[in-house]
């Protein structure tokens, strides 16, 4: 049972006995008189000419104020707090240049934008592409950042709340209080959502961010128009990270931008965004909070022994044994496909061959592949059928086909049950001038995959993106950039979907792929909260560990981001709540200090009441956090 709100002498004179009873969320009490203010603050990224015209609009789509700024991303304007509104932003230039440092591809001849008369649009040379920006969001006193790309106008146009399949308390375009990593994740992200927008429109006129999003949303048949544009934004991160032009900053939250990428581009429960009233002196974080205790001990710095149980099981599941098997197909295939088929220079004859540990059947007409022996010492087999088989060095080369695989790594054993597989190679061959004749780019494979471990069994679509570059020595190297599993883990004490994503953060340094950047979305049907989902980036092997992380959960489809930090002992929880509401909970020995806040605005302090941490108002009441 959640505890009442009680008078501070009432708690004082119950401590040893305590007192508990239903808390409603949406009670409040009257605080102490506090004068708020509320600014918002924009970003649009760099490829788009930030002067033009800024249009507040209020929750009826009016528009409320028209401002012509000389930069969108030093603007602020004033709004009344607590508040919903949208901001349009209407660019004065809106050209906008190619954004990929390997370039966007062919152009017709004559194109006035193709500087060099290469028909390639190169990297910075204009593109025909013009976009929209647009975002609401909920201005929480103190000072708001809105982040607008073609995403964020497209979510907002048709009403929708980004809060569940952002994985955040507040939309990916929207920050309230928050910290540098904070601003330069929502920074990344909205620059990959851009960076999307402008190649799928290169590659395709007629595209657009809000016709893929409404087919995608509506679950409409057709789907390559959103899965074309959700590729190209998870590849600005790889783009970025293997490429000594990219953004430095994105190292650091890599692994955070790519699982807000991933989870926004296939969440499937879109719901209408809620308008509701907020009150100042609202208590709903404390109830939130309360209700994950429940599941997270976070008084404890454990999980409840059912979700520890779970966590321990998967753990075991998503091991190293597990991640072996999943690097060895995926470079098998990779490799075998790249030396003996169409694409092999020379155009490798059908017949028999050996690569290293692995004996080759090669047929063409149709085209086939027996695969048998051993890769990286692991055992496997692997048949493929491939009728479809594209070779374009303007689109990239397509493999179409269906294939059967099994790689044995001890009691852990991956299969590819008759599955379609999909492979496709960007067609960029981005030059290098320590290595010319390197053959670089891009190879995503796409399957279905079953591993059957010794507790239970993983199944479910796996995509893998392997990065060719030239390494700081000159030499010609492979390496697994990003990694995508959605699906499902059965076992005798769980059914839990997954989905789980990985990046190489550190391409250029140390071994290959020793700097992976995992994370995890899983739900979790508990007992008592059978809606329970969780969001957690950093090692697999410490999933079960709740003393220094930061993590996303979610109850009764309520949000709360945790940041949770164990030094010596003493505690710091920072649990972050919807629409800009936050709780600061810093715990030495008995002691408790910190303040309950919305926004920048402080509305109750973190205290201990002979032992029990509890939140005082100013006017007296007392209520307790565990």
């Amino acid at each position: 049972m959640l505890k009442q709100i009680i008078p501070l002498g009432v708690a004082i004179a119950l401590v040893g006995c305590g007192s508990s009873s239903d808390s409603d969320s949406s009670e409040s009490v009257a605080v102490s008189e506090v004068s708020t203010s509320s600014s918002v603050n924009f970003y649009v990224s760099n490829w788009q000419s930030p002067q033009g015209t800024l249009n507040v609009l209020d929750s009826d789509g009016v528009v409320k104020e028209s401002i012509e700024v000389e930069n969108i991303n030093t603007a602020s304007v004033s709004v009344t707090p607590l508040t919903f509104n949208s901001f349009e932003f209407i660019p004065s230039d809106t050209a906008l240049p190619c954004p990929r440092f390997t370039g966007c591809g062919r152009t017709v001849r004559g194109d006035v934008n193709d500087l060099n008369a290469n028909r390639l649009i190169d990297y910075q040379e204009l593109t025909a592409v013009t976009l929209n920006y647009k975002a609401d969001a909920f201005s929480a006193p103190g000072v708001n950042k809105v982040y607008l790309s073609p995403l964020s106008k497209a979510i907002t146009d048709e009403g929708f709340s980004a809060t569940q399949a952002s994985l955040s308390a507040t939309p990916f375009y929207h920050l309230t209080h928050s910290n540098l990593n904070a601003s330069v994740e929502a920074e990344m992200v909205t620059n990959a959502f851009t960076y999307a927008a402008i190649l799928a429109g290169v590659a395709d006129s007629s595209f657009s961010v809000e016709s893929a999003f409404n087919v995608f949303t509506n679950l409409e048949t057709d789907q390559q128009a959103w899965q074309d544009y959700s590729d190209l934004a998870a590849q600005y991160v790889t783009d970025n990270l293997f490429s000594d032009q990219g953004n430095a900053l994105l190292k650091n939250v890599a692994g955070q931008v790519k699982q807000t990428i991933a989870s926004v581009t296939t969440f499937a429960n879109w719901q209408a965004r809620s308008a509701e009233v907020q009150s100042l002196d609202s208590r709903e974080l404390l109830v939130d909070t309360r209700n994950i205790i429940g599941v997270a001990r976070l008084q404890e710095k454990s999980y409840s022994d059912e979700l520890d149980a779970k966590f321990t099981e998967l753990e075991g599941a998503f091991d190293e044994d597990t991640q072996r098997t999943l690097d060895a197909l995926s470079n098998a295939l990779n490799e075998v496909i790249t030396n003996y088929s169409p694409l092999a220079d020379g155009s490798t004859p059908s017949g028999q061959y050996k690569l290293r540990d692995l004996d080759i059947d090669y047929n063409q007409s149709p085209y086939t592949w027996a695969i048998t022996g051993t890769y990286d010492e692991l055992p496997i087999t692997i048949d493929l059928s491939i009728p479809t088989f594209r070779v374009s060095g303007v689109l990239g080369n397509k493999i179409e086909g269906v294939m059967s695989a099994t790689v044995t790594n001890g009691t852990t054993v991956l299969s590819v049950d008759v599955s379609e597989l999909l492979i496709e190679f960007d067609g960029i061959d981005a030059q290098s001038e320590l290595n010319p004749e390197a053959d670089t780019g891009i190879t995503q494979v796409t399957t279905n995959v079953i591993i059957n471990k010794a507790a239970g069994k993983l199944e479910g679509d796996l995509s893998v993106n392997l990065n060719r570059f030239v390494n700081s020595i000159g030499e010609e190297s492979t390496t697994l950039s990003t990694f995508d599993f959605n699906g499902g883990y059965v076992s005798d004490i769980q059914n839990t979907a997954f989905h789980i994503t990985a990046v190489e953060a550190s391409p250029f340094v140390g071994e290959d792929n020793d700097d992976l950047a995992f994370t995890f979305e899983l739900d979790f049907p508990l007992s008592g909260a059978s809606d329970f989902k969780f969001a957690y980036v950093g090692d697999v092997e410490n999933l079960s560990e709740l003393t220094s992380t930061d993590i996303f959960v979610s109850i009764q489809n309520r949000a709360l981001d945790l940041r949770i930090r164990d030094v010596s002992g003493n505690i710091n929880l920072i649990a972050k709540g919807e629409n800009g509401r936050w709780l600061d909970v810093k715990q030495k020995g008995r002691n408790y200090s910190g303040g309950l806040y919305f926004g920048d605005t402080k509305l109750a302090d973190v205290t201990a009441v002979r032992g029990i941490p509890g939140v005082l108002f100013p006017n007296g009441e007392f209520e307790s956090l565990f």
